[in-house]
């Protein structure tokens, strides 16, 4: 089994997600009020956020109730010119996102509890039904969609599928744990750098059980953290991979 490595130093990392997802209260338009809490209580470590309302917030609620594809949408973002740190509110959701560069687990997790801590205070949401981390990677080791950097074999009946264009979605228990896997090979991506192309590898992570209350959230976080990181390079990918990205043990 591939040992763990601390860091990489040629990092695929392009965006890292804490979510938690949310039952509001009867007739508490939370997307509205929260993130005008927010928006105060952030601006003491980043003074040039910026509020943007995006489109999804002039949709009824009752249709976005409705509306699975809009249930857990967004309806404010919150981002500091130059961070790569980035907050979303919607009626359902909350959402706090890392982009490339990553700041590392130490100072994403700060941050995810200086937001919990505001969350909490608020009263406008109820524990959370469920919280996750998504890590999304971009594997550019070999040209896409050649994958064989993944411990992942695809085949349908006699045909050989591997190193075809791909997409896919599963959902895999993992004791305590849920993991939601995605694969999209060939894929682009925008980033500081330029625009990329690789294969994006999208892992999310969550407990199968639902916190009893927010002190429940923080005690899982680095819970969460620790077997997706265990399943990213134990179960996806190679040691062949591993030892290409230059890792620090």
């Amino acid at each position: 089994m591939n040992q763990i490595p601390t860091r990489l130093k040629k990092e695929p990392l392009i965006e890292a997600i804490w979510q938690a997802q949310f039952e509001p209260k009867e007739g508490l338009p939370v997307g509205d009020l929260l993130p005008g809490i927010l928006y105060s209580a952030l601006k003491v470590d980043h003074p040039n956020l910026q509020l943007h309302r995006l489109p999804t917030a002039d949709i009824p609620a009752p249709v976005a109730q409705l509306d699975p594809n809009l249930r857990l949408s967004a309806k404010y973002r919150m981002e500091e010119p130059g961070s790569p740190f980035l907050f979303q509110v919607g009626d359902r959701i909350v959402t706090m996102n890392c982009r490339k560069p990553y700041a590392g687990w130490s100072a994403f997790k700060e941050k995810i509890l200086k937001l919990l801590e505001v969350i909490e205070s608020s009263g406008l949401v109820p524990t959370p039904m469920r919280h996750s981390l998504r890590y999304i990677d971009l594997l550019s080791l070999d040209p896409a969609p050649d994958l064989k950097a993944l411990q992942v074999k695809f085949q349908i009946g006699q045909w050989n599928i591997e190193n075809r264009p791909l997409q896919m979605r599963v959902e895999v228990p993992d004791g305590e744990y849920i993991h939601v896997i995605q694969i999209a090979t060939p894929a682009e991506a925008n980033l500081p750098e330029g625009r990329l192309q690789g294969s994006i590898i999208d892992l999310e992570t969550f407990l199968s059980s639902q916190p009893s209350g927010w002190q429940d959230v923080r005690a899982q976080i680095d819970q969460i953290h620790d077997r997706s990181k265990a399943v990213f390079f134990q179960q996806l990918l190679t040691a062949k991979a591993i030892e290409l990205m230059q890792p620090e043990y």
